[in-house]
């Protein structure tokens, strides 16, 4: 078995992180992430449509676990190992806002798929000053063959990139709604 690969950096973004916090709630869709299907998962109901499937308060955090479906990335020669249920990467994300302390971890897993690759995300958003928000990203990518994981690391350091674009053209269109008054208080 191989040692798990981990990813860390650190993004800081001009902006509050009550403005870099509602963002990331709104961060689907946007041009950068064509790969992301749906930020919904179907209940016992299905003419009802959900994302977020659990939210509490809890000793003043907001926690919220929520379901999305993105298409799945693995290369077309490893296809052939993967069930067709399995066809999409079902990614569940949990929250929890602290606005007191003005800091935000969302933590992102995926769902299927495991016995080729996990990988789970933790993005930590913290208020440093009154227009700048650090994010520290730490990823943990883990396989139990050294290809598929270094493919795997490789191809989230690329993409990594792209996330980082859509964060900012999301708080880009946050800006131009302010602008524009259409937005009340989002933030």
């Amino acid at each position: 078995m191989t040692s798990p690969k981990y990813f860390i950096n650190w993004t800081t973004f001009k902006k509050s992180w009550e403005d870099v916090t509602v963002a990331h709630w709104l961060k689907y869709p946007n041009p950068f992430s064509n790969h992301v299907l749906s930020e919904e998962c179907f209940t016992s109901d299905p003419s009802r449509v959900q994302d977020v499937v659990e939210r509490r308060v809890e000793d003043g955090k907001l926690c919220t676990v929520r379901f999305i479906v993105k298409k799945q990335r693995i290369p077309a020669s490893l296809m052939w190992m993967v069930p067709n249920r399995h066809k999409a990467c079902y990614v569940k994300e949990t929250s929890v806002i602290d606005p007191v302390n003005q800091e935000c971890t969302i933590t992102t897993e995926n769902l299927n798929c495991r016995f080729i690759s996990l990988v789970i995300e933790t993005l930590k958003y913290k208020g440093v000053k009154m227009c700048e928000t650090v994010m520290e990203r730490r990823t943990l990518i883990s396989s139990k063959i050294d290809r598929i994981q270094n493919y795997t690391f490789e191809r989230y350091q690329k993409n990594i990139v792209n996330t980082d674009k859509g964060m900012m053209c999301v708080l880009g269109l946050l800006d131009e709604c302010q602008r524009q008054g259409l937005t009340g208080h989002l933030a």
